[in-house]
């Protein structure tokens, strides 16, 4: 049976689950809104009733766990274990860049619907009245002629006075507002009065500059060119509060206010940004049991970074990875920059991890494995609101690795070459996207993978794999909320493959972040299913209405198998298993999570 013990310290990069809190009861919420605690993939903006671009964000959750439970030993030496050191959980092997963030978006205000205007009645005609004959409306690039035909219609061929023809393009002016330009308006063209050919401009509003206020490390245009999004002319404030949403939830920024004043042209606005930037630095320690008990269930992970390193909003971190029992040390190197202001971003990223096998039956075998990947990616998104995200990636890895033993260098299985060594270049095509509804949030990812005959990759005759392959990864999940203290995480993952893989290419299921009960990578093969179903339920609450003590019941099951590849599996490829976890805020920024976790499949090789 398996068994979980978990601690959150504070840090959004590395994260797992994300809380929604409440900074303050009169700005956080409105009526009919709840609060969404969930995965790091999630974060929150909420707009309040009276004060406009108000919003907060919370620092999301890191996942640390500490092992409470026992290891399984492996009870022979086998492909199976040898493989192991070049297993990684399934998500590791999507592309790296920061990856959009998505949650629940609160109900838009219900509009209430605009009465039918009635027929215009015109005042009886007197002494200064203007003959119409004909009204044309000049300077709409939103509106044609005919849209305004019904509001014309009535003046045609009729005396009307100049008041009337100005109230005429008040309605006009009205038709731009309700539709949320509020900086445009309609004029009557004095000099078309005396011959009854009415012009009416349309003057609309723009944005003569964006002055930014309060950055300290930051470069101002990171936040221009961003606002600049929502600030085509003619200026529409729904665009402006989406743009100033998306920075809300920025890492970079703390909190953001925007205010218009008048420009120098009667329909040109200053928009002024206040911006109060976040701190860039942060650091994080870890404790979890997400190892195979081969190298050491237990290990601690240290990271460091910088959200700002030069001021454009390019990040660097370096993250080391130990096993408390000295089987496996991991050192991780990553580094992006964002592009362009819809956060197209470059990531380059090396890993180098270190593995030897501990446990009693092999340790006189000095079974050892390393490991080194290169990455190069860049995601682009094409649609980026506040409800929706829409992304695609491209990415190229390079990943060596070697097994040895006491005997020096030893392959394991069918692939490697005959000096232990495999290499893989992969090319990656990744689509993501998120949708947020009042009630929860979808996030959809999928990924191709194209194995490359590039930089000495292994080749192999066929059936035996190697680093010729294609292979497609899928992720689902929904976050759905049920009540203000209760809500529900579906999640699933599907890998298919015609082509026999190597271990680092694998489907693996088991372990807590995957099918709990069962060791961590209890299985593998070239395809596989997981799918995860948990519920949360919020029993303490502290003085401020942040959830304290929570209970998550939660259902795990995993599946593999093999695309004629010549490394047999064990004849038990099926996992299922249920629980119960507890979560509990013990200080902000500290949250401890214990999970125990019952095998409902009971395996032969003592994988659970």
């Amino acid at each position: 049976m398996g068994k979980h013990a978990t601690i959150f310290p504070t840090h959004p990069l590395f994260s797992f689950l994300s809380f929604l809190r409440k900074n303050r009861a009169s700005e956080r919420k409105l009526d009919g809104d709840l609060e969404c605690p969930m995965r790091s993939l999630f974060k929150t903006v909420w707009l309040t009733k009276s004060t406009g671009y108000h919003c907060d964000w919370l620092p999301v959750l890191t996942l640390l766990s500490l092992s409470l439970g026992m290891t399984a030993t492996t009870s022979q030496l086998s492909h199976a274990t040898a493989l192991e050191l070049a297993q990684t959980p399934n998500e590791d092997r999507f592309l790296q860049p920061n990856r959009p963030d998505g949650e629940p978006t609160p109900e838009d205000p219900e509009e209430t619907p605009t009465p039918e205007r009635p027929a215009r009645e015109l005042p009886q005609p007197s002494l200064g009245d203007i003959q119409v004959n004909t009204i044309t409306i000049t300077g709409s690039s939103l509106f044609t002629q005919e849209d305004f035909d019904a509001l014309i219609q009535p003046y045609l061929g009729e005396q009307v006075s100049e008041d009337s023809l100005q109230r005429l393009a008040d309605s006009i002016t009205e038709q731009y507002l309700e539709q949320g330009y509020i900086t445009s308006r309609a004029v009557v063209q004095e000099r078309s009065l005396p011959t009854g050919d009415i012009q009416i401009a349309v003057l609309e509003g723009g944005i003569e500059a964006i002055e930014i206020q309060g950055t300290e490390r930051l470069n101002q245009d990171y936040i221009r060119d961003r606002i600049q999004l929502g600030t085509q002319t003619p200026l529409n404030t729904g665009k402006l509060e989406d743009q100033l949403r998306l920075l809300r939830t920025n890492p970079l920024i703390d909190n953001i206010e925007a205010s218009l004043r008048s420009g120098t042209q009667a329909n040109q606005s200053i928009l002024v940004v206040r911006v109060t930037e976040a701190r860039a630095f942060r650091a994080s320690f870890s404790a979890d049991n997400y190892s195979p008990p081969s190298v050491g269930s237990e290990r601690l992970n240290f990271t460091v970074g910088h959200l700002n390193a030069t001021g454009v909003g390019d990040s660097f971190f370096a993250s080391y990875r130990r096993t408390a029992q000295g089987g496996s040390d991991t050192y991780d190197l990553s580094y992006s920059r964002p592009f362009n202001p819809m956060d197209g971003t470059l990531q380059l990223r090396t890993s180098f991890n270190r593995n030897n096998v501990i446990t009693d039956d092999f340790s006189f075998l000095d079974i050892r494995g390393d490991s080194t990947l290169y990455e190069l990616s860049f995601r682009q998104p094409v649609i980026k609101t506040p409800r929706e995200e829409l992304a695609f990636s491209l990415g190229f890895t390079y990943q060596t690795g070697q097994t040895r033993t006491f005997l020096g260098p030893t392959p394991f299985g069918q692939g490697p070459e005959e000096d232990g060594t495999t290499t893989t270049t992969v090319l990656k095509l990744g689509q993501e996207y998120i949708r947020r509804d009042p009630r929860g949030a979808w996030a959809l990812r999928s990924q191709f993978s194209v194995g490359l005959d590039l930089f000495d990759a292994t080749i192999n005759p066929d059936p035996i794999p190697d680093s010729r392959f294609f292979s497609w990864l899928g992720q689902v999940q929904r976050v759905q909320i049920l009540n203000e203290n209760n809500f529900l995480i579906l999640s699933a993952d599907l890998q298919l493959s015609t082509d026999p893989l190597l271990p680092s290419q694998q489907f693996v299921v088991g372990g807590g972040q995957s099918v709990r009960g069962y060791r961590q990578n209890a299985r593998f093969g070239d395809n596989g299913l997981r799918f995860s179903a948990e519920d949360r339920l919020t029993l303490v609450r502290d003085e401020a209405g942040n959830p304290q003590f929570i209970l998550a019941p939660f259902f795990d099951l995993g599946w593999v198998w093999n695309s004629n590849n010549p490394n047999t599996l064990p004849d038990q490829t099926f996992i299922a298993g249920m629980g119960l976890g507890a979560i509990w805020e013990v200080m902000p920024g500290f949250t401890l999570r214990v999970d125990y976790g019952y095998p409902l499949v009971d395996l032969e090789d003592r994988s659970q």
